[in-house]
């Protein structure tokens, strides 16, 4: 499979085009804004949804119309019950912050009147909207757990299977009735769907276990589809793409929390330019270790960001920086958090949003993963709700400095556009960031300028920018981008001075 990502943009999560720069430089990891949203709060006891809503799935925004695909719980009602039961709900918003769940009237008419459910037999794990070689307009990962159906609600003819549990694809023309394409592996319980429109494929991120010392771990393996039926990538355990395992400086990372070890409980992926950016989802695991090949249940968690240029093998910033925390204490993500399958493109911001725990994973049910008798059933109701965390576009990480300081980035060998663009920060008025251009020594990675700029593209040349914006134009003051041959090999060459810069992007107009 050909993968050949566009290279007009570039952030600087990724800072392998560094060719230069001086000791005033540094990389910045900035934190997002988590935002309150309402409408989606557990419902009323005996609802189809009384006990949690969370989302491993999706929302897509669609001519204004935001739209989610998530998992909505009862609460347990009897100790007998398994602790995972969940429903595909759907929910609509003007705004991204006000929510309202419709009656579908698709199913549970008896038993849950004026619900928001769909048919499907599992938990939503990615809703994307189909590649054109696909003949659908949306396709779906769901899970299914080895539990029954539920009469008026799943058990539908459709569901019926003999083998039940695993990952599989279904497909849909409106968002609401889905059908069975194809089922993929049984392989853990989480997943993650993201359609690649850059490079016209489908990924599947699917959890598994994997070893790392004497300790089993939540991990991930990857496959991929042009079709969304015929996936490549895996031949078997063991046989198969491993891309997200957890190693020994993740337990260092646990230990500085109080944990013992580290493992993965999800991802979401987008794409930003030429690389995928994942959010990743890190359970810290409390004692005791369980001595069997089985995952540990008890643990708080973090986000934390990554990247890939080939949505195979993935990286991390030095240090794999916290990006997204729990909460407090009584807050509804202060003990387990779970991100949906991508980030929201709204305005000038993304918008992640999450499932937030109120309590540790773990914290009702023993190690045999049976309801704990000694937790009242009462308690396991409104136990936790989605929330949304926010971020400017595309500022996943910067280049800042304090005071001054210079650095250069190779641009390429051939420049897609005559406009230039950087996403930055000049918070105030002694803020300003000037950009020159160069040529490279030769057309290979990192190689060095062969001068201080192209004659009208200096420093000196450059109009400043002085602004926080995600799309400041860069200018100079008698010449233009265009001028310079487009196949010369360039380097980008950025002053700050008490500001940063996020990324860059190469544009027609």
């Amino acid at each position: 499979m050909t993968i050949n990502a566009e290279t007009r943009k570039k952030i600087f999560l990724d800072v392998d085009a560094l060719t230069e720069w001086d000791l005033n430089i540094y990389q910045r990891f900035p934190l997002p804004e988590k935002i309150n949203i309402c409408g989606l709060e557990p419902g009323l006891p005996g609802s189809w949804d009384s006990g949690i809503t969370t989302i491993w799935g999706t929302v897509l925004k669609e001519d204004g119309l935001f739209r989610m695909w998530y998992w909505g719980q009862p609460a347990p009602d009897s100790y007998d019950l398994k602790p995972d039961l969940p429903f595909v709900c759907y929910a609509e918003s003007q705004d991204g912050i006000n929510w309202i769940k419709p009656d579908l009237g698709i199913t549970g008419k008896n038993k849950y009147p004026g619900n928001n459910l769909l048919t499907l037999p599992g938990c939503c794990m990615g809703v994307v909207r189909a590649l054109p070689q696909t003949d659908t307009k949306y396709l779906m990962a769901l899970i299914r757990y080895n539990v029954p159906l539920v009469p008026d609600v799943t058990d539908i003819p459709e569901n019926k299977i003999d083998d039940p549990a695993g990952t599989y694809i279904y497909a849909s023309d409106d968002g609401f009735h889905w059908r069975m394409v194809t089922k993929l592996f049984t392989h853990g319980d989480w997943a993650c769907l993201y359609a690649d429109r850059e490079t016209n494929r489908y990924l599947l991120y699917n959890k598994v276990g994997a070893m790392h010392g004497m300790s089993s771990r939540r991990s991930a393996i990857v496959v991929q589809s042009e079709d969304g039926v015929h996936w490549e990538g895996y031949q078997g355990v063991r046989k198969w793409h491993e891309c997200f395992v957890p190693d020994d400086y993740d337990d260092m990372i646990a230990k500085r929390f109080g944990g013992l070890i580290s493992e993965y409980y999800g991802v979401g992926i987008y794409r930003c330019g030429e690389i995928l950016v994942s959010v990743e989802d890190i359970l810290i695991v409390w004692p005791h270790l369980r001595q069997c090949f089985s995952q540990n249940p008890n643990g708080l968690c973090y986000f934390r960001l990554g990247f890939s240029h080939d949505g195979i093998i993935w990286r991390h910033p030095q240090g794999r920086p916290v990006w997204l925390t729990c909460g407090n204490p009584g807050e509804f993500d202060a003990g387990f958090m779970v991100p949906s399958s991508t980030l929201v493109e709204h305005n000038d911001e993304l918008l992640l949003y999450y499932g937030g725990s109120r309590y540790d994973h773990g914290w009702s049910i023993n190690p045999d993963f049976s309801l704990n008798r000694n937790i009242p059933l009462a308690d396991h109701r409104n136990s936790g709700r989605i929330m949304m965390a926010r971020i400017k576009r595309d500022r996943f990480a910067s280049l800042a400095t304090t005071y001054s300081g210079r650095f250069d980035v190779d641009a390429g060998d051939k420049r897609p556009g005559d406009f230039l663009y950087i996403n930055c920060s000049c918070r105030d008025s002694d803020s300003s960031i000037r950009v020159a251009i160069a040529e490279k020594e030769g057309p290979y990675h990192g190689a060095r300028r062969k001068s201080d700029s192209f004659k009208g593209f200096s420093f000196d040349d450059c109009i400043p920018i002085k602004t926080d914006s995600t799309r400041a134009a860069v200018k100079f003051k008698n010449a233009h981008i265009s001028q310079i041959p487009p196949h010369k090999p360039l380097t980008l060459r950025f002053e700050l001075n008490r500001a940063e810069i996020f990324g860059y992007e190469w544009d027609d107009n």
